[in-house]
């Protein structure tokens, strides 16, 4: 059965333990906005994305459109890293700023709503591991993130969900795919709230294709490679960084109970890793550090992990730290473990 995470913690306590650890952040600057970073990594990887979109359009071989294909889940990866950055508020010092990113960095380039997405996401930190309202704890249609995922479904549903351990390695292709997709059905939902990112999304669909099919007189076919083929690609890569993070941590039933420490402790872990692979996951690997402090640039927080894990070290909190390979190999015996429930 999976855990339920119970409180432990004095929330006296664990909210000066916070303050101690922000304390230390600010000393050393970690807080400070991402302006320099942007000065040469979006016009980068604007002209990395451009190259590789053009090369995806025009290339004559299959190999050449395949590798351009790889080059641009790559940058449109790294662009949602930016994206997300841009709505914890980490990459300026204005919401103009972080708005005027973000809808660049993610509504433009990858097609996934902005605001809508941040909305979400906002609730996810809020109430992490709390399935009722954990928005990324919403994936019953396939798999089942827990017991209580399994018993709500159908005889289908639950069919499905008995093949998990193997067929969820595969819909990790679709990962990006969904994403998108359901971005942009909420901006459709709702369009008065979401007003900006429809608008915004009229670029983005200019620039994918009515561009290339109007000025440049690219094929359907082509077009719509170019659109798709790396998003099953970027799929496995964003299911690699995400679903270690918290797949097969405890839940929590009553997120009010907790210090805002401790639930973010109890249900998030951090995956170590090399420093020259922070750029693989975009530095969201440091998990327990990105709950706690959401505003900080995430290439910034391995700096932060230091700080944290000799804090809850010194206060004997446990640390849920892992290397990537037990990461994986935790959340493929979870989803087992649910398919034989």
């Amino acid at each position: 059965m999976q855990s339920i995470a119970k409180p432990g913690m004095d929330p006296r306590r664990s909210h000066a333990l916070w303050q101690s650890m922000l304390s230390q952040v600010v000393e050393e600057e970690l807080h400070a906005p991402a302006t320099k970073v942007l000065l040469w990594k979006i016009p980068l990887l604007t002209l990395l994305g451009s190259v590789s979109l053009g090369w995806a359009w025009l290339g004559t071989s299959p190999w050449q459109v395949a590798a351009a294909c790889c080059i641009l889940a790559f940058v449109l990866a790294q662009f949602a890293f930016l994206g997300h950055d841009a709505g914890h508020g980490s990459l300026g010092r204005s919401r103009f700023v972080h708005t005027a990113l973000g809808q660049f960095c993610m509504t433009v380039v990858t097609g996934l709503a902005f605001a809508e997405w941040y909305a979400r996401h906002r609730t996810h930190h809020q109430f992490c591991q709390h399935e009722p309202k954990d928005p990324d704890m919403d994936v019953d249609l396939v798999v089942s993130l827990t017991e209580d995922s399994l018993r709500r479904k159908n005889a289908l549903g639950r069919f499905l969900t008995r093949c998990q351990g193997i067929s969820v390695w595969f819909l990790s292709l679709f990962f990006a795919h969904s994403q998108r997709h359901l971005s942009q059905w909420g901006v459709l939902r709702e369009p008065r709230k979401f007003a900006l990112d429809l608008a915004v999304l009229g670029l983005h669909f200019s620039l994918w294709w009515a561009l290339p099919l109007i000025a440049f007189d690219i094929t359907f076919g082509r077009v719509l490679l170019a659109y798709t083929l790396p998003l099953f690609i970027l799929g496995p890569y964003l299911a690699a960084i995400f679903w270690v993070n918290h797949v097969g941590m405890p839940l929590i039933e009553n997120p009010d109970a907790f210090s805002f420490l401790e639930h973010q402790a109890v249900t998030s872990r951090t995956v170590v890793n090399p420093g020259s692979m922070d750029w693989f996951f975009g530095g969201l690997n440091f998990q327990i550090e990105h709950h706690l402090y959401p505003q900080i640039p995430s290439f910034r927080l391995r700096r932060v992990q230091r700080i944290v894990e000799s804090a809850f070290e010194a206060e004997q909190i446990p640390y849920n730290r892992v290397s990537f390979a037990e990461a994986v190999r935790s959340i493929a015996a979870h989803f087992s473990h649910i398919a034989k429930r």
